[in-house]
């Protein structure tokens, strides 16, 4: 990457900024033309000398397509022979697709694009408005994948590779710069194909207009540590390490056996369990194990979000449905068309929320908020909820029809005090995570801090003891963490928690000598004997507790 942010180079120049009217821009084997365009209206493109835009070409039908010009800017394939194509999709004969602003369709080998005051017009967004968007997305749990592109060379292109670039994207799309050769584009939506598609399309439409440029797709994780050290590629953007699922105890087996089995089908998941356990976890172990592991999984905090706010990430809205509304938006359900949709707190939704929910989960369809009409859905819901549900219903704050509709099955996650087994390999394994994402090399763990550890209650569960785990490597500044490094909480405990132990082991000790002597009827050296200790062992023991010397009997 060039060291000066402000050089432009000639093939990222934005030259349609200054048109005073609206155009199409024709981009062919024979070059590039512009053409004025009305502000509405109805425009024939084909090969006939009687349309209303004549492009010549074998490919191209008399009569290919339609260009529907207004408020908004639809496409329309005539039926031609060679296609219609709006962002790499064919439309089915006489189908009609919207254009974004900026938009670009391809008849044939020629690409289109319409510029100007027919749209708002779409911008290329900086490196800080990109890492928003990003963080603005994992915070929604919105899925989505990047392109990364770089731009090789600096030859004068045929259009502005700006504008062509716009032109690919759709309209959840976000094109933004990191540097004068470097770009970087946000694909919303689950699905990775329409990212390598895009990589795709912009590789070849640079090309075609004389610009060499790499471009490649990446899925985004759930999660990294610093968003913008990982949008620039930088190595030492650690994602976060997912939870590691620790099989210590045979209720925990059985429980993700059950998982399994349950996964294999496509009936609804309730997950139940305190904050913190990892009702997340078993939601991504339900999808990858299900037929629809590779369709998206799409999550939702429902508690994260406000009613008429929630409503329109999970319904979507059409265009002006409110104040804000500037595009159509497509809602959670449409976009986990084919796989699962994780809706995490789902006890937290308000009620007329949950009506219009059970509706779309018993019709398989979803209307769009400021929608007249119903869109078929395809998506398997995975839900969860630190709430009593039983108790909700009961007290009428859940809708009893919603949750037998959720309760396919129910599968209750144990707190982490009941599963103890799981504290030290956890305590490991975060310890490990924290060591990369600090940048650290590996570091002990002294045995204190186990005792520490297990006699914790854990009320904030793997939540509580990863950040606990986090601190201490924060904190340690040797090579072995060791109970100072605790919350303050946990480490002040441990002194008295020891105490008590020792008590209660000497107490314990002086019971069993006790017991040795009484059933030798007082002689020392057959109580050793029973106790695997020497008598004189046993005498400095008598002595330390202050037992009363057996005597002899005459």
């Amino acid at each position: 990457m060039s060291s000066d942010e402000s050089e432009v180079p000639t093939a990222l120049e934005n030259v349609a900024d200054a048109r005073e009217r609206a155009c199409l821009l024709v981009v062919g084997d024979e070059g590039v033309s512009t053409l004025p365009l009305p502000a509405s209206g109805s425009l024939i493109i084909g090969r006939s000398a009687d349309a209303d835009i004549t492009v010549d070409g074998s490919n191209i039908s008399r009569r290919h397509a339609c260009l529907h010009l207004g408020s908004e800017l639809r496409v329309e394939d005539l039926g031609s022979t060679n296609g219609t194509f709006v962002h790499g999709e064919r439309l089915a004969p006489g189908g009609i697709a919207y254009l974004a602003p900026g938009g670009m369709f391809e008849l044939g080998a020629t690409m289109f694009l319409v510029q100007g005051r027919t749209q708002t017009p779409r911008r290329v967004c900086s490196a800080e408005q990109l890492v928003a968007r990003i963080e603005e997305a994992w915070e929604r749990g919105e899925a989505f994948s990047i392109v990364r592109m770089r731009v090789l060379d600096k030859t004068d292109p045929k259009a502005p590779l700006r504008d062509v670039l716009l032109g690919c994207l759709r309209g959840g799309d976000v094109l933004g710069a990191l540097g004068p050769n470097e770009l970087v584009a946000f694909v919303l939506g689950s699905s990775h194909d329409e990212a390598d598609r895009l990589a795709e399309r912009v590789t070849s439409r640079a090309k075609s207009l004389g610009v060499t440029l790499r471009a490649s797709a990446e899925a985004a994780p759930p999660q990294v540590a610093d968003a913008e050290a990982w949008l620039r590629g930088e190595p030492g953007a650690h994602a976060f390490d997912p939870t590691p699922i620790v099989l210590a105890s045979e209720a925990m087996r059985r429980l993700h056996a059950l998982v399994d089995r349950v996964a294999a089908s496509e009936v609804n998941v309730l997950l139940l369990g305190e904050t913190g356990v990892g009702k997340e976890i078993f939601a991504e172990r339900v999808h990858a194990g299900s037929p629809r592991a590779n369709g998206p999984l799409v999550r939702i905090n429902c508690a994260a979000l406000p009613g008429t706010l929630l409503e329109s990430e999970l319904f979507g809205h059409e265009r002006g449905a409110f104040t804000g509304a500037a595009a159509a938006k497509p809602g959670l359900l449409e976009l986990a068309r084919g796989g699962t949709l994780f809706l995490d707190e789902v006890g937290d939704m308000a009620a007329p929320l949950q009506a219009k929910l059970l509706r779309v989960l018993e019709e398989r369809a979803v209307r769009r908020v400021g929608a007249l009409e119903s869109r078929p859905i395809d998506v398997r819901v995975v839900a969860a909820t630190c709430k009593d549900l039983d108790a909700e219903v009961k007290s009428g704050r859940f809708r009893q029809d919603l949750f037998f509709r959720l309760h396919g099955v129910a599968i209750v996650v144990p707190p982490l005090r009941e599963r103890r087994e799981e504290i030290e390999p956890l305590t490991r394994a975060f310890v490990r995570a924290a060591c990369r994402q600090q940048d650290r090399a590996p570091l002990a763990i002294a045995p204190d801090v186990f005792r520490v550890l297990l006699q914790h209650d854990w009320p904030g569960n793997l939540r509580e003891l990863r950040n606990v785990a986090e601190r201490a490597v924060a904190l340690c500044d040797a090579t072995t963490i060791e109970v100072s490094h605790l919350p303050p909480e946990l480490a002040d405990a441990a002194p008295q928690d020891a105490t008590h132990l020792k008590s209660n082991i000497k107490e314990h000790e002086r019971q069993l000598i006790l017991d040795a002597l009484l059933q030798a009827d007082g002689n020392q050296t057959r109580a050793a004997k029973l106790l695997g200790v020497s008598r004189r062992t046993l005498i400095s023991r008598i002595e330390e507790h202050g037992l009363p010397r057996p005597r002899k009997k005459p």
